[in-house]
């Protein structure tokens, strides 16, 4: 298994220790095991966006979004794709223009889903702006003005979409290559942003393998 992942999941695992019999969280778990047992490969992919915006929150030091709270809106960012058939949710082909609406209708289901249940409106927030890009060129709305908690979700989704393995390719890329294709893409995310997923990213490099796992703890302030 890819170490992305298995840190992604031992901070999991953390985080759920200390919020356990938190309302939030313990709905946002409810939800989680749902969608890992819908499609393991999107349980997956979430857990390691959520990762990601735990430490892009972290090191980019803001104050108007924490980076718990973070963790557990890039947990539940995708979970508008349990309203999708199996057919659509797990192909390996290419998508018609139809089943692409779809997939398109998945953020907003994701979000009233997400309101209905009263999540806070930072992790709604992460929730719709995970696919919007800063030329507009996104979706749902082809918004242009991303907020910190958008830029976070975006480059915290395209990370993690490049970093595992898809049903639909079968190459994957490394850290380097996708640091690389985000700042081809500056017109799309953050660019400041991408300078610190990219210090992140050579840091936990540079760690032991076996300590990996801890960054987490050592690096938790909020």
């Amino acid at each position: 298994m890819d170490d992305v992942l298995l840190d992604s999941q031992s901070l999991f695992l953390q985080l759920f220790s200390k919020y356990k019999g938190d309302q939030e969280w313990e709905k946002g778990r409810a939800l989680f095991v749902s969608m890992n047992c819908r499609d393991p490969a999107t349980a997956n992919h979430s857990v390691v966006v959520a990762f990601i915006a735990y430490h892009l929150t972290i090191n980019i030091c803001l104050t108007s979004c924490h980076a718990e709270r973070m963790f557990l809106a890039g947990l539940l960012h995708d979970i508008g794709k349990l309203s999708m058939p199996d057919y659509i949710l797990k192909s390996s082909y290419r998508l018609n223009i139809e089943e692409r609406t779809l997939v398109v209708e998945h953020v907003k289901v994701g979000h009233d889903v997400l309101k209905q249940l009263d999540f806070g409106s930072d992790i709604l927030q992460f929730c719709y702006s995970h696919h919007e890009r800063l030329d507009g060129s996104g979706y749902p709305h082809g918004t242009t003005n991303q907020s910190e908690i958008g830029c976070i979700a975006a480059i915290s989704d395209i990370y993690s979409a490049l970093r595992l393995p898809r049903s639909y390719r079968s190459n994957c890329l490394s850290d380097k290559e996708i640091i690389e294709f985000l700042l081809q893409q500056d017109d799309q995310f953050n660019r400041n942003y991408t300078y610190i997923l990219k210090s992140f990213l050579n840091k936990r490099s540079e760690i032991p393998k076996e300590r990996k796992a801890l960054i987490g703890n050592s690096n938790r302030r909020r």
